[in-house]
């Protein structure tokens, strides 16, 4: 009986405990959340970490890491250790639900603040194979973007397929299609890159992308000798179109061409 009380006051002690450092480590974070929006970075930075060391089993410690991470990227210039928080959070989280973002931003890492594209491949790759749907989505379009970079065409023209069939309806599965057309064009396909504007222009609500996609697609039409949808597309994009005199240009060449087939 004296043990049970024994043991039953020790186990409500270490809950009382526990608690105490939940609060803690909690109270912690959110002074290192609200340092940040306040736009002391350094400051922030130093205290997500702080946070960490103090309380390593915190259910917030993954999500420290990771803004540490992104403050010492984007705010403070600092790549380097910006990499090490987001490789500790791997190494420590792995399981955690910041871990995917975690990978993908070091992939990001080596792409923007590199240019190490062939790392960024590596690492984009294995952000792709968590089951984190936006991080998959965003990883498989960045990697196929690297691999089109480094001139591995064929596999970047896979990896944009294979990222259209997992999210059909995803956030760049607009940018996936109009880079499947602009593939398909450079290599003399028209048909195919027709059909990848189309699909692209069907979706997108991306203005600037919707104006990029219609040009491609008048510009496809027009290599296909259907000069009459390729003039109608471009008149229909004179209003909108960056460049005025450029698309009168255009416009004026077309029906030039256009008359004298009529001959």
């Amino acid at each position: 009986m004296v043990r049970s009380l024994i043991f039953l006051v020790m186990m409500i002690a270490s809950l009382s405990a526990c608690e105490l450092l939940d609060k803690q480590a909690t109270a912690d974070y959110e002074t290192a959340t609200k340092t940040l929006s306040a736009g002391e970075y350094q400051k922030a930075s130093t205290l997500f970490l702080v946070m960490v060391k103090n309380h390593p089993f915190s259910p917030l410690a993954d999500n420290a890491l990771y803004w540490a991470g992104v403050t010492q990227f984007l705010y403070l210039g600092e790549t380097e250790r910006a990499l090490q928080s987001f490789r500790l959070l791997l190494k420590k989280y792995p399981r955690r639900d910041m871990a995917p973002a975690a990978q993908l931003y070091i992939a990001e890492i080596y792409e923007l603040g590199y240019n190490d594209y062939p790392r960024a491949i590596e690492e984009y790759r294995r952000a792709s194979e968590y089951s984190d749907r936006e991080v998959r989505e965003r990883s498989l379009y960045s990697l196929a973007d690297n691999l089109f970079r480094v001139g591995k065409i064929d596999e970047a023209r896979d990896t944009w397929l294979r990222q259209i069939k997992e999210n059909p309806k995803g956030r760049r599965a607009d940018l996936a299609l109009y880079r499947l057309g602009t593939t398909a064009y450079s290599k003399g396909q028209l048909a195919e890159a027709e059909g990848y504007y189309r699909r692209a222009l069907a979706i997108s609500k991306d203005k600037e992308l919707a104006v990029k996609a219609k040009f491609a697609l008048a510009q496809c039409l027009e290599a296909g000798e259907n000069l009459k949808d390729a003039l109608a597309i471009y008149k229909e994009l004179e209003p909108e179109y960056g460049n005025r005199e450029a698309i009168l240009i255009k416009i004026r060449a077309l029906e030039t061409r256009i008359h004298k087939k009529s001959y």
